[in-house]
């Protein structure tokens, strides 16, 4: 199975797009920024085939942690590029 790895993906149009992966046969690795605000993601967890979907807490600030995230997938699909700062 791909891996598809998803940096910022908790929005609407964000869950759409990690469904559309999910049912498409993909691992999904999606990120937060912090881990304990489950009522960003676990949204998430209720759709079609979630035993696929792995949430990851990242500071993506820091260009070792994206690296560190990315370095299993596949595709990677960056939902809001300005927040990523180097």
């Amino acid at each position: 199975m791909k891996k598809a790895g998803v940096i910022g993906g908790s929005g609407f149009i964000e869950s759409e797009i990690i469904s559309l992966l999910l049912n498409t046969n993909f691992d999904v690795k999606v990120s937060t920024i912090d881990i304990s605000k489950k009522e960003n993601f676990e949204h998430l967890m209720e759709l079609n085939h979630s035993e696929n979907l792995y949430v990851c807490e990242i500071d993506s600030e820091h260009k070792s942690a994206i690296h560190n995230f990315t370095k299993d997938c596949d595709v990677v699909i960056f939902m809001n590029p300005s927040d990523i700062k180097f």
